[in-house]
C-alpha cells in the first residue's frame, strides 16, 4: 500500500472509531478496506498529474477534470490482408 493510501485508511478509521489510534483498531475486512484507501490513492494522483499537465482548475473533482479531457484519436482500421 502506498504512505497516501496509508494516511486514507487512517483518516477512514479514525472517522468511524475517534476514541482508539487507528493502528490499534482491529479491522474486520482488511483487504476491503485496502482496496478502497489505494483507489482513493490513485485518484488523488490521477489529479495531481492532470492538474499539472494543465487539466481542469483547483476544486474540481476527477470527473469533472476527466470530463473536460478530449477524445484520443481513432487509430486507422487494418488492412485485411488478402491472397496474393
Amino acid at each position: 500500500m502506498s504512505p497516501l493510501a496509508i494516511v486514507y485508511q487512517d483518516k477512514i478509521i479514525r472517522s468511524v472509531v475517534a476514541d482508539r489510534p487507528a493502528m490499534c483498531y482491529p479491522v474486520h475486512q482488511p483487504l476491503a478496506l485496502e482496496d478502497i484507501c489505494n483507489l482513493l490513492a490513485d485518484g488523488a494522483e490521477a489529479k495531481r498529474l492532470l492538474r499539472a499537465k494543465g487539466w481542469g482548475q483547483p476544486g474540481m473533482t476527477v470527473l469533472e477534470i476527466a470530463q473536460l479531457l478530449p477524445c484520443a484519436p481513432q487509430r486507422p482500421a487494418r488492412k485485411k490482408k488478402g491472397k496474393r
